[in-house]
């Protein structure tokens, strides 16, 4: 019996010590049976205690006096015992698959259910048992033994043990699957809440649910933030049906952000991301976050962007209302032209507004019967009216400003002015045509005007 084995028979097995004047290389068949009861005994007792894989592992390397590797299903090490690098666990299953490869063994393994033993290549060789980790009906990783022909048991009762103490390491990582999940949709909970807080804080109450929420998620009463929203326009070819290109973009934030709170909801990602600006600085910094984050997913194929940044949370009672803010810039950026990109609500202007008219026909009706004939015109002539009217709105009626953005001069800029009030039928020395035809151009701008 190795070393290890003798101290699991005084310490782990004290009843059962090994019988008095035994002759070397003898086993008393009674003695060794009532050591695998006992063993599969505590393994089974094991599983009901505050004893994590890693315990199981150890116990099966010193109960049966073998190297001993629990491997996932990519055949990384979650615990090892009985050996310094579990590398030699792993390496002594390649060993022994020879041609057919490791992944041949583990899945035959998990096809059939059951544990198995690798025939041993070479004659003095120490043979590799390798039983499957169930969880429900999926197969959650392998535990490996490798131990010598010279121990107590033989090779079938250390594969019966094995598959005992697999068993019991199938139970406890269920378990933790199970607690991480609860963990989970409490956490998914508190975020909702957060989101859709009654009111956004407006009470002593309000505020302090709100804050003790933030405070389970992480969040640092002491820095300031923006809440950012990011969504899919147009899925990619490398997109998969699910939540795949969604959980992408989940950790791709996590990544960027590491302090951001981040979690997906059905069909959009939210951030609500901690800067170290003030302002337009803050803000700037989440529109970065977003457009680092839009182009790893352009990258990777799995769609077009867009992405929504709220206002400064101004505390965690403020959190729903960022958030408001960075879905109505998100759908602002869906809806007018849907080809993606970032837009935060301080940008969006009157489309403020123009974002509540639920039907986009409505809108682009009320922008062609405004300047509806100067877009034919356009068309006709080639004249660039739109953008010259919007350009000379955005500089506050100026045509020497218009025509240094346009590259012409002054004098063509007041031409084409004159021409849209004569197709249009509009004066902009009337404030209500002058409401009116930049209203119209914002729709067509943010629409498109196809």
């Amino acid at each position: 019996m190795t070393a290890a084995g003798a101290a699991m028979s005084t310490s782990a097995f004290p009843s059962d010590a090994a019988p008095a004047g035994r002759q070397a290389g003898a086993r008393d068949e009674t003695y060794v049976l009532r050591k695998i009861v006992a063993m599969c005994g505590r393994l089974s007792a094991l599983a009901s205690q505050d004893v994590d894989v890693a315990g199981v592992v150890r116990f099966l390397s010193e109960g049966v006096g073998a190297q001993v590797a629990l491997l996932d299903r990519t055949l990384e090490v979650i615990a090892f015992a009985g050996v310094d690098d579990p590398a030699e666990v792993v390496g002594k299953l390649r060993d022994h698959a020879g041609g057919s490869g490791p992944y041949t063994v583990l899945n035959s393994a998990a096809r059939n259910r059951r544990p198995l033993t690798v025939p041993v290549l070479t004659g003095d060789a120490a043979s590799v048992i390798v039983a499957p980790v169930s969880v429900g009906e999926d197969v959650a990783g392998h535990l490996l033994t490798v131990g010598g022909r010279d121990h107590d048991l033989t090779e079938d009762m250390r594969l019966l043990v094995t598959e005992h103490a697999a068993m019991v390491c199938g139970v406890m990582l269920g378990r933790e699957l199970v607690v991480a999940a609860a963990a989970g949709r409490a956490r998914q909970e508190l975020f909702e809440g957060l989101l859709h807080a009654r009111g956004g804080g407006t009470g002593d109450r309000e505020d302090g649910e709100a804050e003790r929420w933030a405070r389970h998620l992480g969040y640092d009463p002491e820095r300031r933030y923006h809440v950012l929203a990011v969504a899919l326009v147009h899925a990619g070819p490398s997109a998969t049906a699910g939540t795949g290109p969604l959980a992408f973009v989940e950790s791709t934030l996590t990544r960027l952000a590491p302090d951001a709170i981040v979690a997906t909801r059905q069909d959009e990602v939210v951030a609500i991301v901690p800067v170290n600006g003030e302002g337009d600085e803050g803000l700037a910094e989440v529109r970065k976050l977003a457009s680092a984050c839009a182009a790893s997913i352009a990258e990777r194929r799995l769609g077009v962007a867009a992405a929504g940044v709220g206002n400064e949370c101004g505390g965690a009672a403020g959190i729903a209302r960022s958030y408001a803010e960075a879905g109505r810039a998100l759908a602002g950026v869906r809806r007018m032209g849907g080809s993606g990109g970032v837009a935060a609500f301080a940008d969006l202007g009157i489309h403020r507004l123009l974002l509540r008219v639920p039907d986009v026909g409505d809108l682009r009706a009320f922008a062609d019967e405004v300047i509806g004939k100067l877009l034919d015109e356009e068309e006709a002539t080639g004249m660039e009216y739109l953008t010259t009217l919007s350009v000379y709105f955005n500089e506050n009626s100026s045509p020497r400003r218009t025509a240094r953005r346009l590259h012409v001069h002054p004098n063509t800029v007041s031409y084409r002015i004159r021409r849209v009030e004569e197709i249009t039928g509009l004066s902009f020395d009337v404030h209500r045509d002058r409401l009116m035809a930049e209203v119209a151009v914002e729709i067509l701008t943010g629409l498109g005007t196809s």
